[in-house]
């Protein structure tokens, strides 16, 4: 038993520090958020928001809506409570507000809130210019910001194409 002891001590602490870096890597409460704009699904991670990125830039044309489906997974072993709000914003002015969602979520699961922009509602007539808005999503004391560019229906006229010869 004397002999084996140092090889019981080593395997014991390589097994402690392999728990370590699991249960450090693994336990939190992680958000994602899904941006479908046009025909277009964006993923947004919640590795994205701690490289010290702080906000997602995305566009769509006059008429049509961007989707929104935020959805927080909580890795702890206790409960997570939380209220989601969203809002639009035009530079320092809140142009409306998407609504707020208070979510339980309970240990190992997921809560998903889903939220429908239309570009219309913004915009009632068509923009001779593109115009930015941001979304901004917030979780507490966590605050997610998404740029939408509406751009105008019309486009500029397309060279006269030369036949190639």
């Amino acid at each position: 038993m004397r002999k084996n002891l140092f090889l019981y001590l080593t395997l014991a602490c390589f097994f402690s520090l392999i728990v370590i870096f699991v249960v450090d890597g693994y336990l939190g409460v992680y958000d994602t958020l899904y941006v479908t704009s046009g025909e277009r699904e964006e993923e947004i991670e919640a590795d994205f928001w701690l490289r010290q990125e702080w906000s997602w830039e995305t566009g769509v044309n006059w008429g049509e809506n961007v989707f929104l489906e935020y959805e927080v997974a909580n890795h702890l072993f206790s409960d997570y409570n939380a209220d989601i709000t969203a809002s639009v914003w035009r530079g320092q002015e809140k142009i409306s507000d998407l609504g707020t969602q208070p979510v339980v979520i309970d240990p190992f699961d997921k809560a998903e809130v889903e939220w429908l922009v239309d570009s219309t509602e913004l915009l009632p007539d068509p923009p001779e210019q593109y115009y930015q808005y941001s979304i901004i999503i917030k979780r507490g004391e966590i605050e997610r910001k998404i740029i939408v560019n509406i751009h105008p229906i019309s486009y500029p006229p397309q060279p006269e194409l030369v036949p190639y010869r």
